[in-house]
């Protein structure tokens, strides 16, 4: 690729394999130092879906509006997949901010939690420093000097640069399925605007709204996982989005989730 598409890159954290045990992994029960209110929408559990701790992930401050300490506790409704274009969508995930150095243990499940929506098996991880590039949807080649015919050379300059693995990923650009607008659906769907058809990105409040959409950073990206079985709709990704604004405040209180597959 020419030096146009590589300045594009943003610094990002990509997820891969540990091979020794860590406190941060995908899939498996929460590891935490206190109890605390296991998430629910409409009384019932979310699932447990994976934790990482930034002592371990981000030490290095790689991803500056992230902080260094505590652990994050990731969880999604596995038995209502939703999609996160529908305001009513909200509570079908969470995320939990947990800071401390007491010792971890492994947390009771839920009494209620239906054994058939329980969490993919354990996937111990680690951080690794990466390069993220745009999605080609949201790219003006000309301007950054493809020709229609190589535009294809593109998308597999990106394949490349991932290989083969799953693509976790923390901070950067995200790897859309469906479409390359989340922060947009992040923004208009918290906000109360029904992302799923045309209307409600063409209402006067979602032109408001889109004032602060820049604030939406990429918290995690979930690939499907056959390491794991972890396998979201038809080979799709969970995107967890917060605002940088809360994060900096180490509020992770408010997040958005969108679900893309194939």
């Amino acid at each position: 690729m020419n030096e146009k598409v590589l300045a594009l890159g943003q610094k990002c954290l990509r997820l891969v394999n540990s091979d020794k045990r860590t406190s941060s992994f995908l899939g498996g029960k929460p590891l935490v130092g206190a109890k605390f209110d296991w998430p629910r929408k409409n009384d019932k559990p979310l699932g447990f879906i994976g934790q990482l701790d930034l002592k371990e992930i981000n030490s290095n401050k790689e991803i500056d509006w992230l902080p260094q300490t505590g652990r994050l506790l990731f969880f999604y409704d596995l038995e209502e997949w939703p999609w996160g274009f529908d305001p009513k969508d909200i509570g079908g995930w969470a995320t939990l901010y947990e800071n401390g150095d007491s010792d971890l243990y492994p947390s009771e499940l839920p009494d209620d939690l239906d054994l058939e929506y329980l969490s993919p098996p354990i996937k111990y991880v680690k951080s690794k420093s990466f390069i993220s590039y745009p999605d080609g949807q949201s790219l003006d080649f000309e301007a950054l000097g493809i020709s229609e015919n190589d535009e294809d050379k593109y998308y597999d300059f990106i394949d490349e640069h991932f290989g083969n693995k799953p693509r976790h990923q923390i901070g950067g650009f995200p790897s859309p399925i469906q479409g390359d607008s989340m922060e947009e659906d992040c923004q208009l769907a918290s906000g109360g605007v029904y992302c799923g058809n045309s209307d409600g990105y063409n209402s006067k409040e979602a032109e408001k709204l889109r004032r602060e959409l820049l604030d939406w950073k990429l918290l995690l990206q979930f690939d499907s996982d056959d390491e794991i079985g972890a396998m979201w709709g038809d080979m799709g990704m969970l995107y967890f989005w917060v605002r940088e604004s809360d994060t900096r405040n180490c509020d992770f209180s408010k997040p958005w989730l969108i679900l893309q597959c194939s």
